[in-house]
């Protein structure tokens, strides 16, 4: 009796118009998402919103891992979907949830629609500094992070936003973490940002116990033993 009223509860609550935000973990785990590769979809303006994403073939565990996170928000689970290339067959896994008001306040605080083409554009949250915590460091570095193992530094890939907004990113970052970052001219008109060895421990010790553990080589550490040790 007690699960099944507790399924009802979460079925009413996933219906409730009034409620605008997701629980507090799932709140900055999306935020995290979101500022790496996951996506927000919307047929109409005045529609509601579903949560998107599309895994490689290297990162099942991570797709199955943040699709039992959203596990209540979706009508089905991650599926695997078979993409044929020139050579060979590639499998794909692909998140999607149910379109709900729940994630509208997502979409509006993540894209910005152009007038001009009628399309939104991917942004970064004019109020990033409010919205940064250890947990959503970790999703972006999860989603867009990369460990360079000749210069001891974590990169994270963030060539999509516009040099202003990557640089907010890493006020945020610095300011609420105090793990000094610093914006990377990538290539022309992208940019990037740089974490390096002097603040690579503390970093480990802010995101870690948030990764998924397939995900540990993204900074740097190869096992759980290694874990054990920071």
């Amino acid at each position: 009796k007690s699960n099944r009223k507790n399924i009802k509860m979460m079925n009413n609550n996933l219906n409730n118009k009034n409620i605008s935000m997701l629980p507090l973990q799932l709140h900055s785990i999306l935020i995290g998402i979101m500022l790496s590769d996951g996506s927000l979809y919307k047929s109409s303006p005045n529609a509601n919103v579903r949560f998107e994403m599309s895994f490689g073939e290297k990162y099942k565990e991570l797709a199955f891992h943040i699709g039992e996170l959203f596990k209540e928000y979706m009508s089905n689970p991650v599926k695997s979907v078979e993409i044929k290339g020139v050579k060979k067959i590639y499998t794909n896994y692909r998140l999607k949830t149910k379109t709900l008001s729940i994630f509208n306040s997502y979409h509006d605080m993540f894209y910005k629609l152009n007038p001009e083409t009628n399309k939104y554009t991917k942004i970064v949250p004019l109020n990033i500094i409010d919205l940064m915590d250890p947990v959503v460091l970790a999703y972006l570095i999860q989603g867009d992070g990369n460990f360079n193992k000749n210069r001891n530094r974590v990169r994270i890939y963030t060539n999509s936003y516009q040099k202003s907004e990557v640089e907010n990113l890493a006020k945020a970052i610095n300011t609420k973490l105090n793990i000094y970052t610093a914006t990377l001219l990538d290539r022309k008109d992208q940019w990037i940002l740089t974490i390096g060895a002097k603040n690579l421990d503390l970093l480990r010790k802010v995101v870690i116990p948030h990764f998924h553990p397939s995900m540990y080589y993204r900074v740097g550490v190869s096992n759980i033993n290694n874990v054990d040790d920071l």
